[in-house]
């Protein structure tokens, strides 16, 4: 009876064992479906540890340099990627000329003026709101030409660093095209109408990603390969001793306005007294013959002969 007794608990503890072991393996085996249906190489840890970053941060940026960061942290890249801008206000003798020489000096430098506005600030001056768009490695160099063409004044200069959101975007797409590719191996195995969907999908929403990350990423590295510099030009204002003309200007037009005004007054003092004839009329016929009447009996009054004495 005891021998029994330990065979049968031997027997228990022998099925839990197994079961263990079957709950370990299928376990085992569908995070590795997992991986395998995201993307080789890729798994929600390692992208959180910065793992797939890491790997693929070594790349070649638009110039030929290498990119490369170090295992520890992907910040510390030795390329470091910056926005460089600038502006300036320059007072010049013409401002029309003065953007002929901006424009030379710009194409001179493969730079665009993205932006012109020119206005008159007072009568016979004019200045000039200029965007320019210049490589970054001739930022410096265009900046000391523009100095040169007139007065300059208010000259700023910055730089935004913006490797971590440029290695961050580059990382980011490479991985999604990563899931792309592999989705789309999927869906040639894909067998099942409610599978297709699904991947699909998916497909549709790494595909936005893309595209979304993608028009960023191109914008920043727009911004770090192109500086702009914000550039506002104004006439200088040279005080004359020169006699002036600007009273007599137009001075035939002015006459005639007066003229004008003149007889437009008088006209119109002509027609509101008519128009108070006509009003107080009534009242006119009414009090004329009751005035006539009582001028009758003072005048009858006054040359009646008093009686003799």
């Amino acid at each position: 009876m005891k021998s029994k007794r330990i065979w049968l608990i031997a027997a228990v503890v022998l099925l839990m064992g197994i079961s263990l072991f079957a709950m370990t393996s299928c376990g085992s085996v569908s995070q590795k479906s997992y991986d395998e249906s995201v993307g080789e190489g890729y798994s929600p840890e390692a992208a959180a540890d910065g793992d797939f970053g890491r790997d693929n941060l070594e790349s070649n940026n638009d110039s030929g340099e290498t990119v490369t960061a170090p295992s520890d942290a992907v910040g510390t890249s030795k390329i470091r990627y910056v926005i460089r801008n600038g502006s300036m206000s320059l007072t010049v003798l013409n401002t029309r000329e003065a953007i002929k020489d901006v424009k030379n000096i710009v194409d001179a430098a493969a730079g665009i003026v993205s932006d012109s506005y020119l206005y008159e600030f007072r009568e016979g001056q004019y200045s000039a709101n200029l965007t320019l768009r210049v490589p970054v490695n001739r930022f410096d160099a265009v900046m000391e030409q523009l100095q040169d063409l007139g007065k300059a004044t208010n000259i700023q200069t910055g730089d935004d660093d913006v490797t971590m959101d440029y290695l961050d975007l580059e990382a980011r797409i490479k991985n999604l095209e990563a899931q792309e590719a592999r989705l789309r191996e999927i869906l040639a195995m894909a067998a099942k109408v409610d599978e297709v969907l699904a991947v699909e999908s998916e497909l549709s929403r790494v595909r936005g990603e893309i595209e979304s990350m993608t028009a960023q990423f191109t914008y920043l590295k727009d911004q770090v390969s192109f500086s702009t510099i914000q550039l506002n030009i104004t006439e200088e204002v040279i005080a004359t001793q020169n006699i002036s003309q600007a009273p007599f200007e137009n001075l035939g037009g002015r006459m005639k306005a007066a003229f004008v005004r003149s007889i437009n007054f008088i006209l119109s003092a002509c027609a509101v007294l008519l128009v108070a004839l006509t009003a107080i009329l009534p009242v006119l016929i009414v009090l004329i013959p009751g005035a006539a009447v009582l001028w009758l009996i003072i005048t009858k009054l006054i040359s009646r002969k008093p009686p003799a004495a």
